[in-house]
């Protein structure tokens, strides 16, 4: 466990599915973290621009504005987020756009909360590599989409 109680993230969730949103939120909330939910994508967008996000964690395939319009947007901003894709998709073509759109983690459901939290604790030691321990695994990500 990190100390983000120290370092909390600003955590955007995304997802059509209102119980697999506030799920994850509640996951991010348990972790210190400070989550702010969307139930589609233009949601997404308008929480977005009022507080940008240190993690964007968005699904796919909404109906409003899809994951992949989102992430682009995100990782278009001054100071982007670290964006991950939580989706039932798992095929070449989806990753394919993930990586294309700045996704950084393409997360297949069903989500194992493990996997969330290990990618909260990397955008930690990522955010703030000065802090002890955290420079290590900075220098050990890779660039790419990474699937989870």
């Amino acid at each position: 466990m990190t100390d983000t109680l120290d370092t909390p993230l600003s955590v955007l969730v995304a997802d059509d599915n209102a119980d697999a949103a506030d799920s994850l939120a509640q996951l991010v909330a348990l972790r210190g973290h400070r989550p702010r939910v969307a139930h589609g994508g233009r949601d997404a967008l308008r929480l977005a621009a009022e507080a940008p996000p240190d993690v964007a964690i968005l699904d796919l395939l909404m109906p409003d504005l899809d994951g992949w319009a989102v992430a682009r947007y995100l990782v278009a901003a001054d100071r982007p987020p670290v964006v991950a894709a939580v989706t039932g998709c798992d095929d070449r073509p989806g990753r394919n756009l993930s990586t294309a759109a700045g996704i950084r983690f393409h997360i297949v459901k069903p989500v194992d909360p493990v996997v969330i939290l290990d990618l909260l604790d990397w955008a930690v030691r990522t955010k703030w590599p000065d802090k002890p321990g955290h420079r290590e695994l900075k220098n050990r990500a890779n660039s790419g989409t990474e699937v989870c």
